[in-house]
């Protein structure tokens, strides 16, 4: 096993494009677009995974100045996202997604209407975000937060146009075969291997969170029981394990909200790497949090030219002592800006790598990874850092 590992990390190059997934790695890609967050994920066994595609697509000035698009602003988010899923989608998938995961209703993490968008003319929808992946490359199951219960969970008017989304999700369950369902909070088997499951036992999917109830290790308890809920602390949260190693993401359900530190409670234990909740902003990833998660790497997906997300003081937290916990600590960003990056050199040279599609890769049977920072500025995929192996706890 050692000399096969070996063998698969030594295929990588770095100036040449990354291998493809092979059977036992567990890959997950955070895929860049600079507008919008988007993750892709590879079972051991080939069983596919897309967590969100968001995709606000507007270049003019706004309250927030956003980092250039990728690879260039003629590009558009969901091609971005289309051709990097159909350039390492596994053939045992056979040109389909097996999953679809939207953690919540935000447009850069669904999608959102432009102006300039029209309709589909056969869907009758925008093809934009989630929505215009789908048409690309069609999803066998999709699990969001409430679906079908738009009654108790509005899609938030901070989606700007989000309304496609119904009407998507409709569509494709009925032209497309797609199958919708709501996250069943606490289930381990909602998302599970789908083409060699005998072959992978120690591999599961634990749900936590979604619409803000939690699962606490023994039943589901809602968190917002009397109090208001914001749309991202709504988001649905999950664990990923293979082996010894443990991947956490929950999408926008960071330290402002009240979910957060009850699913690190009920995870109990140190994970090797994580999704930074709501793009690593402002009160997330608090102390008493990321004591239980201790995460080894850190990957953040931001698009925003200010200095609140990712949020310095709390970057600088996590980063520069060993107070909140002990051992190393490697953030990776998707995105940060020039002039975020000039202003704070010194905190983000400390960072493992900025700028480029992020690629944690599992080595067979779950003991080790590596993360490569792949070139975003093209569609080769070419390896721009190679950094492990990291050794699972």
């Amino acid at each position: 096993m050692h000399l096969l590992i070996s063998l698969l990390a030594s295929a990588v190059v770095v100036g040449s494009p990354l291998p493809q997934w092979q059977e036992g790695y567990l890959d997950i890609h955070a895929i860049n677009s600079s507008r919008g967050e988007c993750t892709f994920i590879i079972l051991p066994d080939g069983t596919s995974v897309l967590v969100d595609a968001g995709e606000f697509v507007e270049y003019k000035p706004s309250k927030f100045d956003r980092v250039p698009p990728k690879p260039d602003a003629n590009t558009r988010p969901v091609e971005v996202y289309s051709r990097y899923i159909k350039h390492f989608l596994p053939p045992v998938c056979k040109g389909k997604l097996d999953y679809a995961v939207v953690t919540h209703y935000h447009n850069d993490h669904i999608g959102q209407i432009e102006k300039w968008m029209e309709p589909d003319p056969v869907s009758g929808y925008e093809l934009t975000g989630i929505a215009g992946v789908e048409a690309n490359i069609p999803f066998r199951r999709l699990i969001d937060r409430a679906w079908p219960n738009f009654a108790e969970a509005q899609l938030p008017s901070s989606s700007k146009g989000s309304g496609f989304y119904p009407k998507f999700v409709e569509y494709a369950c009925r032209h497309d075969g797609m199958k919708a369902e709501a996250m069943k909070v606490g289930s381990r088997r909602q998302i599970r291997l789908r083409h060699h499951p005998c072959r992978y036992h120690c591999v599961e999917v634990r749900n936590y969170a979604a619409s803000g109830v939690v699962w606490d290790g023994k039943k589901t308890v809602n968190v917002y029981e009397g109090t208001q809920m914001r749309e991202n602390g709504a988001s649905c949260c999950f664990l990923l394990s293979y082996g010894n190693f443990d991947y956490y993401t929950g999408g926008d359900a960071g330290g402002n909200t009240l979910v957060a530190l009850p699913v690190a409670r009920a995870i109990g234990r140190p994970v090797e790497a994580m999704k930074a909740d709501h793009h690593l902003s402002y009160h997330t990833m608090k102390d008493e949090t990321m004591t239980i998660l201790q995460p080894q790497v850190v990957v953040a997906q931001s698009f925003y030219e200010r200095e609140i997300q990712p949020d310095i003081e709390t970057l600088s937290r996590l980063l520069d002592s060993d107070e909140v916990y002990p051992g190393p600590k490697h953030f990776y960003f998707t995105n940060i800006g020039p002039q975020q990056r000039s202003l704070y050199k010194n905190l983000y040279d400390k960072a493992s790598g900025v700028n480029g599609h992020v690629v944690i890769r599992v080595m067979p049977g779950g003991d080790d990874f590596y993360v490569y920072l792949l070139d975003d500025t093209d569609f080769e995929y070419r390896v721009l850092q190679a950094d492990g192996p990291f050794k699972c706890k």
